[in-house]
């Protein structure tokens, strides 16, 4: 295992995100049906705001937690994943709540490891906090798909 630092894995889920938010783009270009154009922009908007709202984690953490080592690799299978999703242009707003759903139960999997391995008890709460960030980023999604079915 290599060592990493927290700011490293913030930086590694906004990169995720970031690449979610360019698929997301990609089936925007391709999709024809218009209510799941809605609800891809709609889903562009929430990784926007994640994307935000993590750079802002790494500007107002204190540089000890930031700066915190960690004995973990840091994750690299999710962004390749997320690559070749792109074979699939014309998708559904089902085929992006399951994209949604695959790619936060990696990486919160993933995180759950880092509180594992974590012996520092402000990083496990941080790493705490970033999975329930992911978990409610998904419940929202669902929620609003579900609000699209009934209009």
């Amino acid at each position: 295992m290599r060592f990493h630092q927290l700011k490293e894995v913030y930086q590694h889920v906004i990169d995720i995100n970031k690449e979610l938010t360019c698929l997301y783009e990609y089936f925007l270009a391709n999709i024809t049906d218009e209510r799941t154009r809605i609800f891809v922009h709609f889903v562009i908007q929430k990784q926007t705001d994640a994307i935000s709202y993590l750079n802002g984690l790494i500007k107002t953490e204190s540089k000890s937690v930031l700066d915190s080592w960690l004995d973990e690799d840091i994750e690299n299978k999710s962004i390749s994943y997320i690559k070749t999703l792109k074979q699939q242009p014309n998708v559904t707003i089902d085929d992006v709540l399951a994209i949604s759903a695959d790619i936060n139960e990696k990486i919160n999997s993933w995180l759950m490891i880092i509180i594992d391995v974590s012996t520092n008890q402000t990083v496990k709460e941080h790493i705490q906090n970033l999975i329930e960030l992911q978990s409610s980023k998904y419940q929202q999604l669902l929620h609003s798909a579900h609000r699209m079915d009934d209009i």
